[in-house]
């Protein structure tokens, strides 16, 4: 079997993908300090998997020790393209003003294309102590490697909207929301920019 290491060094020179150690073959393994690097470097943490070759290329499911993220992973030898599929992961986000922002993040399906998203159908959700409710919205890609969700309450009124661009998450947010009435201080929304 040819070790994952040399595999992984191939792709990772052109791809953006960095990591301290690979362990395993193409068909079972696990993978360290997974980080990607656009404009700004995202950590992914340490991946166990396991590979399986399909007609058109090679499908990979993963997942973190604690299960925090996991999925699947298809990529066609052919075109190039990714497919992504069940991925769900959470992740806290610390804020100056809110103190921590749960994220859980559920794609049932998403497609890439040169390296850019073409389809998406998945939730994003978002839960503070500081919330009357967890607020949720389905996830759009946009240009340029943006994505984009509309958040509802269980009501499916609007209560705000969140943006990723490559490094930061810009979020907008209806005070109406909060436990606390804050709307006096701060207006009916309000926004703040989460660094990654």
């Amino acid at each position: 079997m040819i070790p994952v290491d040399s595999l992984l060094k191939r792709v990772t020179d052109s791809s953006g993908i960095s990591y301290s150690l690979a362990e395993g073959n193409l068909f079972k393994g696990r993978i360290n300090d997974l980080s990607y690097v656009d404009t700004v470097p995202i950590n992914l943490g340490d991946f166990n998997y396991e590979g399986s070759p399909t007609i058109t290329g090679l499908k990979v499911s993963f997942n973190t020790d604690d299960n925090s993220t996991k999925g699947v992973i298809k990529r066609n030898l052919f075109n190039g393209d990714l497919h992504v599929k069940d991925f769900i992961t959470e992740a806290p986000y610390k804020t100056n003003g809110l103190g921590i922002i749960e994220v859980q993040i559920n794609i049932e399906q998403m497609t890439i294309k040169n390296g850019i998203c073409h389809q998406i159908e998945g939730k994003l959700s978002l839960s503070n102590d500081s919330y009357k409710e967890t607020v949720s919205g389905n996830v759009r890609c946009l240009e340029g490697n943006v994505y984009e969700v509309k958040l509802l309450d269980s009501k499916n009124n609007d209560m705000g909207l969140m943006i990723y661009r490559p490094g930061f998450i810009d979020l907008e947010i209806e005070t109406a929301i909060l436990k606390s009435d804050v709307s006096i201080f701060l207006g009916n929304r309000m926004g703040f920019t989460i660094p990654l």
